[in-house]
């Protein structure tokens, strides 16, 4: 996606007139940062949100075409293979689930009255990704946003049974709990884990609060349109599978209101509830009939890796892992007459950013320390597939990997004063953000939008689940021209232009800008590559102790 246009992180309240910082550490010569060029960057964007490749969707003509691309600019730059058989090409197979809507229903029953509701009006849900066919009846039990996270002293849980029952959930989680944290907490596969660890049948999300005010249910359908992808192992298993919840919908807020009729109190209250951080369950009258229906079919879509050896005997055998997702939503519903998804934001503008510093690394007359990893993946829109994908089996030992840097929609609107890192706090990698953001005059700033959960939403969180530091950083709000405001500049592209066919190239993009966003996380790499010492999670960090075993 631009699963994240705007991306973010809190917690990062570093200044950039602290004087007595650390000025030890390696940093990237002039000529080095020089050598991203913004013309580098328009030229791979030019190519890759082409109409020729048809928005390329995973597993498409169009999405090969811009994967050959990589690989041919990888093998022109000299990078070694790193994908699978000595070639640059990581495999991953996909298992695509198309949603039969004539066999996806949902009806509510209450007093011996049965209620069929309308699919796309009431309701919207997707096919399962493990059955073809399943459903659910069962009574209803709300339990606010379904979240148990002892660390937080919070459990929505608590004192109410859920066996056997479908869970009622508000999307989202607590606005107190700590930007990443909360995002991992709203994670659909966490909930869902959550809700049958507890003994939950089925899941139906309640579409209100923040989230609704920002993107009205009658646009959130057109995305449960269009067909879902899974990952398959050697096994042919899907990723992710919660085969427990025999059912999932997603309701309306006026839907999700008429729930609570007969409850001891009001979907109202329960939001205020919810906002206040009060951990809420209590049963809902009568019980819900789901239906999922789907089509399976089986397609074939590679992620692309190249690596430059490192330079040092020892250090030559940790990676660091640069990425960017190299798929979009390829063809899609018409809007304003176009029907071609062309990404050029979201994201062939990180591709390019990746491609320029892997251009720029390569160049080097002695290469870094440490080797560097570029990986472009598949299936970023379907929920991270390729990554995740990668992250289960990679092709260096993931031990070896020491940071993921994650470029998903470099900085194209305006010239900015502050980056925002997006996980950075959560490891050593604070550090070298704080030093590259002194050294080019700009601030770190916290996540100005914890409530959009942007940490979950993109490639580096794969590599945070298998316990790999990782970080994404792009432009905060704060504008070199006063006249411009950076916050409404980004609310306004997420509304008009996030996943539309207008994310094209004909769109008024800063190429100064996405220099300068380029620069930063190569130089934030190339400290981490330089480094003795690898990444360290923050002792006690809430992924430290979720992940940092792995």
């Amino acid at each position: 996606m631009r699963a994240c246009p705007l991306r973010c992180i809190p917690l990062l309240f570093l200044l950039a007139t602290a004087g007595a910082q650390n000025n030890s550490r390696p940093y990237p010569t002039e000529d080095l940062l020089n050598r991203i060029h913004a013309e580098g960057i328009r030229a791979h964007m030019n190519y890759l949100a082409d109409d020729l490749l048809e928005g390329r969707g995973t597993g498409t003509r169009g999405y090969m075409l811009a994967a050959i691309y990589v690989a041919s600019q990888f093998e022109e730059m000299g990078l070694k293979p790193a994908g699978e058989s000595g070639t640059y090409f990581h495999r991953v197979r996909f298992r695509r689930v198309e949603t039969v809507p004539g066999k996806c229903t949902l009806s509510l029953t209450r007093g011996g009255k049965e209620q069929a509701l309308v699919w796309e009006k009431d309701f919207v849900t997707n096919g399962d990704g493990l059955r073809e066919d399943t459903s659910v009846s069962a009574p209803l039990v709300f339990a606010g946003y379904g979240i148990t996270a002892p660390e937080f002293h919070y459990d929505d849980f608590a004192g109410v049974d859920v066996k056997g029952k479908i869970v009622v959930v508000l999307v989202g989680s607590p606005a107190s709990f700590p930007s990443a944290p909360g995002a991992h907490y709203s994670d659909g596969v966490v909930k869902a884990r959550m809700a049958a660890a507890h003994g939950a049948v089925g899941g139906i999300v309640i579409w209100a609060g923040t989230y609704a005010d920002r993107t009205p249910f009658e646009r959130l359908v057109r995305f449960f349109r269009e067909p879902n992808m899974r990952w398959l192992n050697a096994q042919g298993v899907p990723n992710d599978p919660v085969p427990e919840l025999r059912g999932f919908a997603m309701v309306n807020k006026a839907v999700g209101a008429s729930l609570f009729q007969g409850a001891s109190q009001s979907l109202e209250q329960a939001l205020a509830d919810a906002a206040a951080t009060k951990p809420q369950a209590f049963p809902l009258a009568g019980s819900a009939s789901i239906r999922q229906g789907a089509r399976f079919s089986e397609v074939e879509s590679p992620n692309v890796a190249g690596v430059l050896p490192g330079s040092d005997p020892q250090l030559k055998n940790e990676y660091v892992v640069y990425s960017a997702h190299g798929d979009h939503l390829g063809i899609g519903e018409p809007v304003f007459g176009d029907t071609i998804y062309n990404g050029a934001v979201d994201n062939a503008s990180g591709t390019a950013g990746l491609l320029e510093i892997a251009r720029a690394f390569s160049g080097m007359p002695t290469p870094p320390r440490r080797s560097i990893l570029f990986l472009v993946v598949t299936g970023e829109e379907e929920g991270m597939l390729g990554s995740d994908a990668f992250a289960h089996s990679p092709t260096v030992p993931i031990r070896q990997i020491v940071a993921n840097l994650n470029l998903d929609g470099i900085s194209l609107f305006y010239d900015f004063r502050d980056v925002v890192a997006l996980g950075a706090e959560h490891s050593s990698l604070n550090d070298e953000v704080s030093d590259v953001a002194r050294r080019m005059g700009l601030d770190v700033s916290p996540d100005p939008l914890p409530e959009e959960a942007f940490f979950t939403r993109s490639d580096q969180y794969s590599f945070v689940k298998q316990g790999v530091p990782a970080v994404a950083i792009a432009e905060g709000f704060k504008t070199v021209d006063a006249k411009l405001n950076g916050r409404d500049i980004a609310l306004n592209w997420e509304g008009s232009m996030y996943h539309t066919p207008q994310d094209d190239m004909k769109q008024p993009l800063n190429f100064d800008a996405a220099v300068k966003c380029v620069r930063v996380n190569l130089a934030v790499g190339f400290e981490v590559a330089q480094e003795d010492g690898r990444p360290q999670w923050n002792a006690g960090d809430f992924f430290q102790e979720k992940f940092g075993g792995k």
